[in-house]
């Protein structure tokens, strides 16, 4: 039996009703509930509502059930990493939507007693707990006594408690951390679990969000069936963390770690960071730069986009181009011919896109004409052109044109901050937009691990079947009274 229909037969137990009854109350098959109920099939959601209702659950008691069936229907594995990406970006948005005022300041008296532990000329710490508070200390020496604190971080994905650290410490602080790792992920085929990648993603790119931090990040995959093929430094201490006045290699299991202060050695390990900085492909890229961002000189197809607007580039000609960008702005011609030729080769190359976004987000555009971009290369668009381009998203919807779905923004709020593009199993990109003291910051994560793209796609492609989408009827009813309610504006005036 599955830990949901053990579940489902202590519940028929606890009611006190027989297969039979419950069966004839909640008007089901008893057949039916009596294999549900061994394990033998999964309900339906008709059957399963039914069956809830008639024993009498509780909120609590029915939101378990919910999870099992989830995770019967889906693997264990499945479910865990699609809560890590609602996680993942829940967190983007909180963290986007509100900003941290920079007032923090680190009392170099709090790290007296690490400071002169710093001094010793090597420290060996052996246990988990011991490693990590070795860490912690190097870290706040690097923090507290550097004006300009810079921290080179070689280790593996796993030691998230690494990155939560230096968010907390960062996190209103008014010094400006200069932080560059290679991350080692580790691919462990083992298609049950859930993949521990997944949930390192929101730890990672936490700190990329936090202004005070100039972060370059790399990342190297490797195989465990290829681990030995690896070249490292120490094969006993393959991982390292190096600050101004510190060098801290740590073990594969990170059990035990080594600190060093020994200037001849440290610089052996800068020179290996380098070196694997350029033998790596960037993980995180920081750039205001649109072609970086959105790979402008790049041709791919699109299968997947979860952005806060309905993709517009399907009703974005040239004629309009030229209309809405910035005449002024130096580079305007070469935007020009390399947005068109995106735009173009997009609509060629995306028929069947699913698109995914979020009606309080298109509300927002409906208000102030306003697009992801920054303000000196566009116009906003007119309430006119608004209205316009909503209808047409409209039509598309209801003609079945497009797969278009608009998410639940009480059950996951997707900001206007993000954006996911998925690039025929060969690429993920998390691309992030969002205001720091009047300035767009613009950032963007390329994944291109198999096993974190399979787990991004299974959750995308199983959002408009999920609670998380808006049924069309009700999207196209939502859409249809704002086309009303902005109609009426324009005819009032």
């Amino acid at each position: 039996m599955s830990l949901l229909s053990k579940k489902i037969a202590e519940y028929i137990e606890e009611s006190g009703e027989t297969t039979q009854s419950l069966a004839e109350k909640a008007n089901i098959n008893r057949t039916t509930l009596q294999r549900v109920k061994s394990g033998e099939r999964l309900p339906t959601r008709a059957f399963f509502k039914k069956m809830t209702r008639a024993l009498r659950l509780s909120a609590v008691e029915e939101a378990e059930l919910e999870t099992l069936l989830e995770i019967a229907q889906v693997g264990e594995g499945r479910y865990r990493n699609r809560k890590k990406i609602i996680e993942l970006i829940e967190a983007i948005s909180e963290l986007t939507e509100h900003q941290i005022p920079f007032s923090k300041e680190l009392q170099k008296k709090k790290y007296g007693q690490a400071s002169q532990q710093l001094t010793d000329s090597m420290k060996i710490v052996s246990g988990q707990k011991q490693v990590l508070s070795l860490i912690e200390q190097s870290l706040d020496g690097e923090l507290a006594g550097q004006a300009e604190p810079a921290v080179k971080l070689a280790i593996p994905y796993s030691f998230q408690a690494v990155y939560d650290y230096l968010f907390l410490q960062m996190l209103g602080n008014t010094k400006r951390l200069d932080l560059k790792d290679v991350l080692t992920l580790r691919r462990e085929v083992n298609e049950t679990a859930a993949d521990p990648m997944v949930g390192a993603l929101k730890h990672l790119i936490a700190l990329t969000l936090l202004d005070n931090v100039n972060y370059l990040s790399h990342c190297c995959i490797i195989e465990t069936d290829k681990i030995a093929a690896v070249q490292e430094i120490s094969a006993l201490f393959p991982y390292f963390i190096l600050t101004s006045a510190a060098l801290i290699t740590i073990s594969r299991d990170l059990n035990q770690a080594i600190r060093y202060h020994d200037p001849s050695f440290m610089s052996l390990y800068v020179d290996s960071f380098q070196e694997m900085i350029a033998m790596t492909k960037p993980f995180i890229l920081e750039s205001n730069d649109l072609f970086r961002v959105f790979d402008l000189d790049r041709n791919f197809k699109v299968e997947i986009v979860v952005e806060p607007l309905p993709c517009f580039a399907y009703y974005t000609d040239r004629q309009m181009l030229e209309r809405k960008l910035n005449k002024e702005f130096p580079c305007y011609e070469v935007l020009l011919e390399a947005t068109d030729r995106y735009y173009n080769y997009f609509r060629q190359v995306s028929h069947g896109m699913l698109n995914i976004f979020s009606l309080k987000n298109l509300r927002q555009f409906m208000e102030d004409g306003s697009l992801v971009f920054p303000e000196e290369i566009y116009h906003r668009l007119t309430p006119t052109e608004r209205l316009t381009t909503l209808r047409q998203v409209r039509d598309d919807l209801f003609h079945q044109r497009r797969l278009l779905f608009a998410l639940d923004d009480d059950k996951l709020f997707l900001n206007s901050a993000v954006e996911f593009i998925y690039e025929s199993d060969c690429c993920l990109r998390l691309i992030l937009h969002y205001k720091i003291d009047g300035r767009v910051v613009y950032k963007t994560v390329e994944l291109r691990e198999p096993g974190i793209i399979a787990a991004f796609k299974d959750f995308f492609c199983n959002l408009p079947d999920s609670d998380y989408v808006l049924p069309t009827e009700k999207t196209l009813a939502e859409m249809d009274a704002m086309i009303q309610e902005y109609e009426f504006a324009a005819v009032t005036g």
